[in-house]
């Protein structure tokens, strides 16, 4: 009986040891998702910003011509 109940108990504990190191592995994961998303929001900014200047000088080179 108390062979079992000590089995148990290492069951448990190696269960939560686990648990712990996937909940950690989680979290710098989602750190490095948020980190990616804002990287891909701030290229995003540029290249409209840079398509406004391309559609800028296009209209100013009409307009000169």
């Amino acid at each position: 009986m108390r062979i079992i109940a000590i089995l148990m108990i290492l069951t448990l504990s190696s269960c939560m040891v686990s648990q712990k190191t996937f909940d950690e592995k989680c979290c710098k994961m989602e750190a490095q998702i948020q980190k990616l998303e804002s990287k891909a929001n701030g290229m995003e900014m540029k290249e409209q910003l840079l398509r406004q200047a391309i559609y800028d000088l296009e209209t100013k080179s009409d307009t000169i011509k």
